[in-house]
């Protein structure tokens, strides 16, 4: 017990260099262990934020392309002016013509509506990022405004901002037959 006592007694202790190298070597690695942290935390954010827009690019051609199947147009044509198609349909069983169906981009989203219906109505998704310029739906005919049968061609161009305000853009191309 005495020996401990004695232990406890003494009075050394460390040098200033010491303690400068220490305080040294202690910044260096907590400096590291900062700048790996950091990093991580950056890459998962720009990871995130690339597959929302997948996902969400995804989902956007997917709509696209279920609607042209399911409503199978006998005639496709150009809409003046804007961005986009309008697709015409037949009832097979009585001949009338079935209300047309529009697929055009507008105010930075896509819309999918009947002729006769109001743009708001035809919005798809509420997305968190937008479309930019550059996208586009284009019929491929030759020359032609409308065709019974041809590709539509489809650029989007999805823009999202992050939680650090950077923006980050995908562009998908497609072309769909018809």
């Amino acid at each position: 017990m005495k020996r401990f006592a004695n232990v406890l007694k003494q009075e050394q202790g460390f040098s200033l260099i010491e303690l400068i190298a220490t305080l040294s070597i202690l910044s260096l690695v907590i400096g590291g262990i900062y700048g790996v942290i950091s990093f991580g935390f950056k890459a998962y954010n720009k990871v995130t934020v690339e597959n929302s827009l997948r996902d969400e690019a995804d989902i956007l051609m997917s709509s696209i392309m279920t609607q042209l199947y399911t409503y199978g147009p006998d005639l496709v044509t150009s809409i003046a002016n804007e961005n986009g198609i309008e697709m015409e349909r037949t009832d097979p069983l009585d001949g009338n013509t079935l209300p047309a169906k529009q697929i055009k981009i507008q105010n930075h989203a896509l819309y999918i509506m009947d002729s006769s219906e109001v743009e708001s109505s035809g919005k798809i998704g509420d997305l968190k990022s937008e479309l930019a310029d550059g996208s586009s739906i284009e019929l491929d005919c030759g020359n032609a405004t409308s065709c019974r049968d041809g590709l539509i061609a489809v650029t989007l161009v999805l823009e999202q901002i992050d939680q650090q305000g950077q923006k980050h853009q995908l562009q998908m191309e497609s072309r769909f037959g018809f």
